[in-house]
């Protein structure tokens, strides 16, 4: 599943809290295999429309990925993590844009950041049961619990060369969310991939600054 969105605000936080996890309780099974959208990656991106890319040229990315889940923050520098920021600098590269080195100050800066989010639900069986209490048989619901868990990596591209010092705001220019179920079936392949999606509905990132 891949979408596209063509407009967005030009002011973000450089963290967005508001995508913070939810650590819900449900009382529905788990949702069958033809309304489980997520288990495949979907790839959303958006883009700040009223940015000209010709005016920036370097970028530095960040040398770990941020995990985030209800119980802690994380930073994954495991080779699946090493691969997707590979595979963003490489997407980057073919754009046009230069990987900054020391001393040359970065236009871009570029962070991933994964959130993890999993939902308990509740379930039991119609049969009836029978519990022997002073005499009395009452019915009961035998209730059973189960969990599942969705992923959200968070790319941005985070503007460094024109800054708000006063409010002690950056800009994001970009952004390309990739979600998915996590059942672990998701190889490193399929994830570079999902990124090198990201760009691909994203031709309008993308210099000629010299």
């Amino acid at each position: 599943m891949y979408l596209n969105c063509k407009s967005m605000k030009t002011k973000f936080g450089f963290l967005i809290l508001g995508l913070g996890l939810v650590f819900t309780l449900g009382c529905t099974k788990y949702p069958p295999s033809s309304d489980r959208i997520m288990e495949d990656l979907a790839v959303i991106t958006q883009y700040d429309t009223k940015v000209n890319f010709n005016n920036y040229k370097y970028y530095s990315i960040a040398n770990s990925v941020v995990k985030i889940d209800n119980k802690d923050t994380t930073y994954l520098t495991n080779t699946t993590a090493m691969a997707i920021l590979d595979e963003i600098s490489k997407n980057m590269e073919a754009r046009g844009f230069v990987k900054a080195v020391t001393p040359v100050v970065p236009d871009f800066g570029i962070q991933v950041l994964y959130y993890q989010n999993t939902t308990v639900y509740t379930y039991s069986y119609d049969p009836w049961g029978y519990y022997p209490y002073w005499g009395y048989y009452y019915a009961y619901y035998p209730v059973y619990y189960s969990s599942y868990t969705t992923g959200l990596a968070d790319i941005e591209l985070v503007d460094l060369k024109v800054t708000d010092p006063t409010n002690h705001r950056l800009y994001i220019r970009w952004n390309a969310f990739i979600r998915g179920l996590l059942t672990g079936s998701h190889t490193t392949s399929e994830l570079t991939g999902a990124v090198d999606q990201a760009f691909t509905q994203t031709p309008q990132l993308i210099t000629t600054a010299k």
